[in-house]
């Protein structure tokens, strides 16, 4: 559509924009932890607006706090809607001074709503004779739309004129209120007329002229259901066209203060480099400071050596064995720690001086890398000398592919800036440098992709020497700023007892690798592909041919397939609001009415099988070392968990088909598999916690806990529990640290909201504990700001503060899930270090490989497996000293499936 931009007014919903700018990105802060998530994506639609149509004319209209004239008529008006997130309006203020800067023109008025505000302006300006774009997603503003008016929807690109209008919902933009007094909006808590859905609405408006035409006409309304709806609700019927029906106000606006220049978009610079919006900031004309104004080290006052000559590497071996700490950073090519070609390294022993020591640069004057790893190995290797390091782990795998075994390492930046961090903070070392330091320091990609080097290798050592000495240089003052904060939030203990040790686990456990049959998987893709065809072709037998190249991981082919072709009822909308979700919940939920729809999750799950495993495991198999070194990461999960990447191995199947994949992997030579996997170690955790009498006298007298549940949740004798009954009390058991729903348990069991509601008050009057439990974590983290686990890992959970009651109930199940799973993953990490010291004192040749959740997997000589699993079982399960124990399940196997 044609926009004439010099006679054309837009008329921008702000709240319509505020929240879809809030919920549409992830949240996001500045360096001082204010929220600003729905800033920068506001902020981005007006740049769209600005770019794609040039507007000369605008007004950003928002709603007043207060009651508005439509409560007059019903004080129940709006009454049912939430309380917006305690953020989203500290956010506005910044939006608010962002329209201010670029002069874009702002009305707000008193108990008048931001809709009629908009109708009264676009029917002014339309009485010039000129025309009107509203941008907004709102239906409701659908009744202003004729041949001047149209409304725009950024989100979709979407101009939807009268004719769009009619063609989408089924009327004519002069019936919508008529449409909507029958339907209501729960929203807005409009009562419309009750009995009357979409369906029944759209008939009646396709017959009548009105409201008044219809009431007037009642006996012409052949269903019975719905006159009878229409009698009972005549009253709610005229009250909600009411509420609906937008209204016009004299505004006291004259024409010329919606001017609008689109060059005034550079006068936001100010705003965008105070909230750090650095990609708002890229292409604005005039010249100005950078978002985090890195300076050079001579600018700061520091001394950056490149160490390239033999004298200047004895001064740097000097200063390290008179300092006897020093903080180090590794620089290579590659794409992970074990592949990685070093070619250099930083080295700081003190504040103010640090050197970058290059060998593998593509030019400039180098020492070899051989006489510069023979200098410094005896120091890197002597424990007496202390090392910090960020992100220890990758340096230290990096260090032993070249020979050194690293002692002595005292403290990782990265580890400790998890422990002691907001819930808004990162932990990469540019992000905590500016945080704790304010200083800004050059990220890789400004460095190397920018400048257009293909990797660290072609950055000219002075350019190299100011990125590589700045991380070890801040590395070292971060150390001194949060060794003390780790004792201010009293999370020291873990960090040295637990954090810090486990480095030398994980290291071990990455570099062993483990072994990947490739054989094994390509005679399962046989068999795989092969139900891929067979799944496909059924499914296409019972549709049409036509339908023979459809790609059923395709959601808008699906949807097109389903709900147009099928004419199945969709579910809901997805995630972008611009058509209907085809997710496995919905195809699920569809199975009850089609066959197809079982044959596409069917379809999906091979799918997922072959692409995610049996055709991306190869890649990842390391070619000097022919096996897969996942990367373990202790930060990743807000729990505290150990996570997986690179590839996740802590993802591959456990049951059906899938699990095959684990048949692949194997122990090399003559060894065997060992799998030692802690017993429901969250309901252990769970028990002990909360100290429910019930719940400990179930383990501590080895009932089956799962059943018990069942037996008081179905009100009979525990021998009379059904396979059926106990998998509710499985699920039940399992999930209610997870926030457990009554809507989520009605879904997954395919049973009335209603049974599971009283399904989940049974279980909390057999374990009145639990609940009082979790009231009081709930309570604590209210009044601290953060939940600690039993161990003392503490996470802020700001949520508890909220007013919204999906927030806030969001985060009570966060704070809960958090105690209880993070104590489990303290637990077998103690239970790791406990194993890994074990069989090192007692000289068994048996290595940890793999950590999945709850469980390990080990490599063992054969002949020693049964000493060895005697060991791990004793080691895993004496980690603790609790009222209830431990129980570790054991299994030993050539292969992990076996082994599992």
């Amino acid at each position: 559509m044609d926009i004439n931009s010099k006679n054309t007014l837009f008329l921008i919903d702000g709240s319509s924009f505020l929240y879809r700018a809030y919920y549409g990105l992830r949240p996001m802060h500045t360096h001082t932890g204010e929220p600003v998530q729905a800033v920068y994506g506001f902020c981005r639609m007006i740049k769209k607006l600005i770019d794609q149509f040039g507007p000369e004319h605008i007004a950003l209209v928002w709603d007043s706090k207060g009651k508005t004239e439509r409560h007059e008529i019903f004080p129940e008006y709006k009454a049912t809607r939430q309380a917006p997130p305690s953020d989203l309006f500290e956010q506005k203020k910044y939006i608010v001074e962002f329209a201010d800067a670029i002069s874009l023109y702002q009305i707000a008025q008193p108990g008048i709503e931001a809709d009629d505000l908009m109708y009264s302006l676009a029917k002014d300006w339309e009485s010039q004779g000129k025309n009107v774009l509203v941008v907004t997603s709102d239906k409701d503003m659908g009744q202003m739309l004729n041949s001047n008016i149209t409304m725009f929807d950024t989100f979709k690109d979407l101009f939807i004129d009268p004719q769009v209008f009619e063609e989408k919902l089924g009327f004519a933009p002069k019936k919508a209120s008529f449409y909507f007094s029958l339907l209501g909006d729960a929203s807005d808590n409009i009562p419309g007329v009750k009995g009357i859905g979409k369906k029944g609405a759209l008939e009646l408006v396709s017959i009548f002229d009105s409201l008044e035409d219809l009431y007037s006409n009642l006996d012409n309304v052949v269903t019975n259901r719905l006159k009878n709806a229409l009698e009972a609700n005549r009253d709610n019927a005229f009250l909600s066209e009411e509420l609906f029906l937008l209204r016009m106000h004299k505004l006291d606006v004259n024409f010329s203060d919606l001017n609008f220049n689109p060059a005034r978009w550079s006068d936001a610079r100010g705003v965008f480099e105070k909230l750090g919006f650095k990609s708002l900031l890229r292409g604005m004309a005039q010249a100005g400071s950078s978002v985090r104004q890195v300076k050079t080290s001579q600018e700061r006052g520091y001394q950056f050596i490149c160490v390239d000559t033999k004298e200047l590497l004895d001064q740097v071996v000097s200063e390290i064995k008179e300092k006897k700490l020093f903080a180090y950073d590794t620089e290579g090519v590659g794409t992970n720690a074990v592949n990685l070609d070093m070619i250099g390294f930083s080295i700081c022993t003190q504040a103010g001086i640090s050197y970058y020591i290059p060998f593998g640069h593509n030019e400039g004057q180098q020492l070899e890398r051989k006489y510069v790893l023979d200098r410094i190995k005896p120091l890197f290797e002597d424990e007496s000398i202390e090392k910090i390091a960020h992100h220890t782990k990758f340096d230290q795998i990096v260090m032993a592919q070249h020979g050194i075994q690293e002692r002595g390492m005292i403290f990782d930046t990265i580890l400790a800036a998890n422990l002691v961090k907001e819930e808004w903070q990162k932990n990469a070392l540019k992000e905590i440098s500016y945080h704790y330091l304010n200083e800004p320091m050059w990220t890789f990609k400004e460095v190397v992709n920018k400048r257009g080097y293909k990797n660290f290798a072609e950055v000219p050592l002075g350019e190299a020497t100011e990125y590589a000495a700045a991380d070890s240089h801040q590395t070292l003052k971060l150390y001194f700023v949060l060794k003390p904060l780790l004792k201010e939030k009293n999370v020291e203990d873990i960090f040295y007892t637990i954090e810090m040790p486990l480095l030398d686990v994980l290291v071990d456990m990455e570099l062993r690798g483990i072994y990947c049959d490739v054989s094994v998987l390509e005679e399962l893709d046989k068999v795989v592909t092969k139900q891929i065809e067979d799944v496909r072709r059924t499914a296409i037998a019972l549709i049409n041919p036509q339908f023979e190249k459809i790609n059923f991981s395709s959601s808008k082919q699906v949807a097109h397939l389903l709900f147009d072709y099928l004419k199945l009822p969709p579910k809901r909308k997805n995630t972008k609001g611009d058509g209907y979700s085809t997710d496995n919940a919905v195809l699920m939920e569809l199975a009850k009415e089609h066959p197809v729809p079982s044959y596409i999750i069917q379809y999906r799950e091979l799918f997922k099988l072959k692409s995610t495993y049996i055709d991306a495991l190869p890649s990842y198999i390391d070619k000097k070392t022919g096996r897969i070194h996942t990367d373990y990461s202790q930060i990743r999960v807000a729990t505290g968990r150990l996570s997986s990447s690179n590839p996740n191995l802590q993802n591959i199947p456990v049951d059906g088909l899938g699990s095959t994949v684990r048949m692949a992997f194997k122990p090399q030579g003559d060894r065997v598999f060992l799998s030692a996997d802690y017993s429901q170690i969250e309901l252990r955790v769970l028990a002990y916690l909360s100290q429910d009498p019930n719940l400990l006298r179930a383990f501590k007298e080895g009932h089956d806990i799962h059943a018990e549940t069942a037996a008081h949740i179905f009100d009979i004798p525990l021998d009379k529990v059904t396979a059926k009954e106990r998998g509710v009390g499985k699920r039940i058991n399992f999930s209610i640290l997870y926030g457990l729903t009554p809507y989520g348990l009605s879904k997954d069991l395919d049973i009335s909201l209603g049974d599971a509601k009283q399904y989940i008050e049974a279980y909390f009057s057999q374990y009145p504990k639990v609940r009082q439990w979790m009231d009081s974590i709930v309570e604590l983290g209210k009044e601290n700001g953060y939940v600690t686990t039993l161990f003392g890992r503490r996470r802020p959970v700001p949520g508890l503060k909220e007013r919204n009651k999906n927030l806030y109930d969001l985060a009570c199940r966060i704070a809960i899930n958090t105690v209880a799973q993070g104590t489990a993953a303290e637990i077998m990490k103690m239970g790791m270090l406990k194993v890994f010291d074990a069989l090192k004192k007692q000289k068994l040749d048996a290595h940890m490989l793999l950590q999945i959740h709850d469980e390990i997997l080990l490599t063992v000589a054969k002949g020693s497996e049964l000493q060895v699993e005697a060991l791990v079982k004793k080691e895993l399960e004496g980690v603790v000293d609790w009222d209830i124990s431990l129980l570790v399940d054991t299994h030993i196997g050539n292969n992990w499936k076996e082994a599992k």
